[in-house]
């Protein structure tokens, strides 16, 4: 253990092998040996694997628990769920087999509620830089791929104040209604744009191609993230049957709502803005 040292971090002289006022470690030799490197990435992965899979496990079968716990001080064996979301954020981006909530160019020029500004703007972006129709619409499409993954996470505050605004008796912190609408737009990403995508291949490798409509697959994420909202709620808000069932039919709405009229309208902006 280190005496006296000064933190080469922050300035700050201390006793112990930590800082006290940044928390960070005093190294010596012992720290620079390969094995104890080794020895650090072998914990590192072993906590990860345990913590991620106990999160995965929580979300998948237990709706609610991981929210409930994690609002309730019962954090340890979990993985960070802001952490989880963005680590699923980045698979979606890997494997995007569904389209999700990414949308052609002609869907935002033909929308009822901002429809003539989305054209005007297109016009204006394929004049200046001198594209054509069919390029200004690839354009489109590949930056918006990119864009729309990584914005998802401005649903979860806009749905968490939903949250917290219906079930306030239950729960009066904006920070526990937080982090249940991480879980429940991580069950989203994973339900939806993972393992479904996931079940609809091996049926292919069976003959079985179930997917082929949009509408299909709609209906397929809906049912399932409807399900999972509604023992979600009953799990962390602890809400009798008439009252989750409202909860739950008031969530999904506003969540269509919020994407449809907010997510995507900034969506369009970014992309738009990018090309």
């Amino acid at each position: 253990m280190a005496l006296d040292a000064v933190c080469k971090n922050c300035g700050n002289s201390f006793t112990g092998g930590y800082c006290n006022n940044c928390g960070e470690k005093i190294y010596t030799e012992k720290d620079k040996n390969i094995l104890h490197l080794l020895g650090e990435a072998f914990h590192f992965t072993t906590h990860f694997e345990g913590t991620f899979f106990n999160t995965l496990k929580a979300i998948t079968t237990r709706p609610g628990q991981l929210s409930a716990d994690y609002c309730n001080g019962i954090r340890k064996k979990y993985f960070k769920p802001i952490s989880f979301f963005f680590l699923l954020v980045i698979l979606y981006l890997l494997f995007p087999v569904f389209e999700g909530l990414n949308q052609s160019l002609y869907y935002y020029t033909h929308n009822g509620l901002y429809g003539d500004y989305a054209m005007q703007k297109a016009i204006d972006v394929m004049r200046t830089k001198n594209l054509s129709d069919a390029e200004m619409t690839l354009a489109f499409q590949q930056k918006g791929e990119k864009v729309s993954k990584f914005l998802l996470f401005i649903i979860i505050p806009a749905i968490a104040l939903i949250s917290w605004l219906s079930g306030f008796k239950k729960r009066k912190l904006y920070f526990d209604h937080f982090i249940f609408a991480i879980e429940e737009i991580s069950f989203l990403i994973l339900w939806g744009f993972l393992l479904l995508p996931l079940l609809s291949g091996l049926l292919k490798l069976f003959g079985l191609n179930l997917f082929t409509s949009d509408y299909v697959i709609g209906a397929c994420i809906l049912v399932g993230f409807i399900t999972h909202l509604f023992l979600a709620a009953k799990m962390f808000f602890n809400f009798k049957w008439y009252n989750n069932l409202f909860f739950t039919l008031t969530y999904t709405v506003c969540l269509g709502l919020v994407i449809q009229y907010l997510y995507k309208l900034i969506l369009f902006v970014l992309t738009i803005n990018q090309i």
